[in-house]
C-alpha cells in the first residue's frame, strides 16, 4: 500500500481525539436519557478505569470524569472496581 492509496475517510485528526491535547477536557459521564447520549460537560479532573462488577468478565472501561460524577460512580460500583488517576 502506498501513501497515495490511503482512504481519505480513514484518516483521523489527532486534535479530535479526546485527551490528546491535554487541554481543557470535559466530563464524559452520560446524563442523557433513552433518546441519546448527553455528556455531563463539567471540567474533567479524573481518568477512571472501571472493572466489570457483574461477574461476566467484561473488559475494562476508561472514562474521563469530573469529581461529582466520580463520587456517584464510587457509590454505585464501590472503590474496589475503580482505578483513578488525576489528569
Amino acid at each position: 500500500m502506498t501513501s497515495a492509496s490511503v482512504d481519505i475517510e480513514s484518516v483521523v485528526d489527532v486534535g479530535e481525539l479526546p485527551g490528546m491535547d491535554r487541554g481543557r477536557q470535559r466530563c464524559e459521564c452520560d446524563h442523557g436519557d433513552d433518546s441519546g447520549y448527553q455528556p455531563c460537560g463539567r471540567k474533567a479532573k479524573w481518568r477512571v478505569t472501571i472493572d466489570c462488577v457483574c461477574g461476566e468478565g467484561h473488559p475494562r472501561q476508561v472514562e474521563i470524569l469530573c469529581s461529582r460524577c466520580l463520587r456517584t460512580l464510587r457509590q454505585s460500583h464501590g472503590s474496589e472496581a475503580l482505578t483513578v488517576r488525576r489528569l
